[in-house]
């Protein structure tokens, strides 16, 4: 199986699939869940663009795997919203600025929540994850990490923030949200100079979970948010106009 990859800013293509995963023996099972992952990681990565257009035929070609679970892949992949359908097929769906601002209304409100609940319940141990995450990071920063590395590190940041909130409805609605985030493309933190803004709100946010606060945790969260909304719409500005084929 092999793995997808834009090689040119108007040409799709496909590199090869690793023959097996680490420490496996054999090739990796072309399962619709692994499909599905696949083509969700490349989205994430930038190698699989908004509007770029998937054609069944080619990928059965390329990927070596059969009709039966890439259509399963795709059909799930399209349930969620990640592709969509157009006169010419499946294609990975583009976000306007409009559907980016209310997918950041909708983050603020159900992360800014998170933060407060975070605030309120969080035991020491919790206090102490969210902390040594925070501190990682600006480490990382100074270090001059790169934006993937630091985007990871993003993930788990807000990640044991979800988790010390300990609402299981909240951390259900917000899987679903990022579901839709992975369409946003290259990382914020590749902008100039917006991971050092980053890190002065994480610490912000840190800061008032540590001390209990759970309204100025709410209100740094939602700061970070309508900043981090921001960089995503410059970010989109960047990139408009690109058309895929």
């Amino acid at each position: 199986m092999r793995d997808p990859q834009v090689k040119q800013a108007k040409a799709f293509s496909w590199a090869q699939w690793p023959a097996t995963d680490a420490g496996a023996t054999a090739a990796p099972e072309a399962t619709p869940t692994r499909l599905r992952r696949l083509i969700l990681d490349s989205i994430s990565s930038g190698d699989l663009l908004p509007g770029a257009r998937l054609k069944e035929a080619d990928l059965v070609t390329a990927l070596e795997v059969s009709r039966t679970p890439l259509r399963e892949a795709l059909a799930a992949l399209r349930a969620e919203g990640i592709l969509e359908r157009d006169e010419d097929g499946l294609r990975v769906r583009r976000l306007d600025w409009r559907d980016v601002r209310s997918l950041y209304e909708l983050r603020s409100t159900l992360e800014g929540l998170a933060a407060s609940l975070a605030a309120r319940n969080a035991g020491e141990a919790e206090r102490a994850v969210i902390n040594d995450i925070c501190s990682a990071e600006a480490r990382l920063i100074q270090q001059g990490a790169s934006p993937d590395v630091l985007a990871r590190q993003n993930r788990q940041f807000h990640h044991a923030i979800l988790q010390a909130a300990g609402n299981s409805f909240l951390a259900e609605a917000l899987e679903r949200l990022s579901r839709l985030m992975v369409l946003l493309g290259a990382t914020a933190y590749s902008l100039a100079g917006r991971a050092g803004s980053i890190r002065d709100e994480h610490e912000a946010i840190n800061r008032a979970i540590q001390a209990g606060e759970a309204v100025a945790a709410s209100t740094a969260m939602s700061h970070h948010l309508d900043n981090a909304l921001t960089a995503r719409l410059k970010l989109l500005s960047l990139t408009a106009g690109q058309e895929l084929d």
